[in-house]
């Protein structure tokens, strides 16, 4: 039976970088394309949401909120203070893997993001007075910052906004369900 072993890590580029991956402890990450140097990744205690990521694809921008829960004082301090310069900073995000003996093999970055914003959680009481909070992060994938319509119709009206001397879909309110037009000259 195989045996899977691996974990996510996660690499913020602001000032100092920040790295997590999703175990206990701290990891030596080797030098790579990412890394210029071997680095100690933070062990995130409980990554409690690393949602799936898709390919960007057809221009669709993607938005992914990592949440890392029941972090101490001092990572909360130091997320306020670091909050300015995480927005707008790089995320790379990537897989770990392990051998049997729990012993690095690989990292492999998967994807890179943008920060957008960083929050921390109130405090949350789970009814015998142990208190948690949570730092999330928010990344986003292309062009979040601007809206634009999608284009949803295929009317003569829409394609002469777009260019009044196009008369390509000028026989369009012929077409209803149904019916067909035959295409080229009558």
């Amino acid at each position: 039976m195989a045996s899977f072993r691996e974990s996510i890590v996660v690499r913020i580029d602001c000032d100092p970088p920040a790295i997590l991956w999703s175990g206990i402890g701290n990891l030596l990450l080797p030098a790579d394309d990412v890394n210029p140097f071997p680095v100690v990744a933070l062990g995130g205690g409980e990554l409690v949401n690393v949602p799936d990521f898709q390919q960007l694809i057809g221009g669709t921008a993607e938005r992914l909120d990592l949440t890392v829960s029941g972090v101490s004082d001092e990572t909360i301090r130091l997320a306020i203070d670091d909050a300015p310069s995480v927005r707008g900073a790089q995320v790379d995000v990537g897989t770990v893997r392990f051998d049997s003996a729990w012993q690095l093999m690989t990292v492999e970055w998967e994807q890179v993001f943008e920060a957008r914003s960083l929050s921390i959680s109130r405090p949350q009481s789970d009814g015998a007075g142990n208190v948690t909070r949570s730092i999330t992060l928010t990344i986003v994938q292309g062009s979040t910052t601007r809206s634009r319509a999608k284009i949803a119709f295929f009317t003569d009206a829409d394609q002469r906004r777009r260019s009044s001397t196009d008369t390509i879909f000028s026989h369009v309110a012929g077409i209803s369900v149904g019916t067909s037009r035959r295409f080229g000259p009558k």
